[in-house]
């Protein structure tokens, strides 16, 4: 943890770096439909973990936090693709996101579910979340979610066929080991970037929150 967060309230901190840790992999997903720029996808990602943190905070149980990160990375996708706001990453030379053409597939596959179905397979098989976690955080009854899970991999594979090899239909278990070897292959290094970036925002804010708080360049 970063020198400033111990200035802010334990219970608050607490619960921004449960959205953090648990989100920032399925930002980095949603961030890749918009741009496969490492830098640019940074400065999205830590936008739209700190907007999802005082949405999360404001809304309370209102909507669930996969939708509001949705809706968060849905308005600042956009406008960063299109240089309306904050710096243009990708005017100069810039680290890819998600280097192996396969896992691009697969991040583009993955995105074109509807939430619900990406949400659980990125939770479980990406983020790690075991089944009864994910069935309290979804506030779903536990076999309503392990049916969510089965429906969503059947989904993915249709939209994978041909990415495990050529002429392979991508199966269940096909799917399984897909999503494993994509969860290996995120930039860790990244997500840990994004979450410390929007931690120590938060944490700063908290702090003094008339004071605005700039994060840090990646340059």
């Amino acid at each position: 943890m970063r020198r400033v967060r111990q200035w802010v309230d334990p219970a608050r901190l607490a619960v921004y770096e449960g959205i953090i840790e648990l989100y920032a992999p399925y930002v980095l997903i949603r961030c890749a439909r918009y741009t496969n720029r490492r830098r640019q996808a940074q400065q999205m990602g830590a936008y739209t973990l700190i907007s999802t943190c005082f949405l999360a905070r404001a809304l309370g149980a209102a909507l669930p936090l996969g939708r509001i990160v949705d809706l968060v990375v849905g308005v600042v996708g956009p406008d960063m693709v299109s240089n309306g706001e904050g710096r243009a990453w990708w005017a100069g030379s810039d680290e890819l996101l998600i280097v192996d053409q396969r896992m691009r597939k697969m991040a583009a596959a993955l995105n074109s579910l509807k939430r619900p179905w990406r949400e659980v397979l990125v939770l479980h098989y990406v983020t790690g979340m075991e089944l009864g976690d994910l069935a309290r955080l979804l506030q779903e009854p536990a076999d309503e979610v392990t049916a969510k899970i089965g429906r969503a991999e059947r989904l993915l594979a249709k939209r994978l066929e041909g990415l495990h090899g050529k002429g392979d239909k991508a199966g269940a278990a096909n799917v399984r080991s897909l999503l494993t070897q994509f969860a290996a292959a995120l930039d860790a290094g990244w997500i840990r970037e994004v979450a410390d970036c929007a931690l120590d925002y938060l944490a700063a804010t908290a702090r003094r929150p008339r004071r605005r708080h700039r994060c840090r360049d990646w340059d």
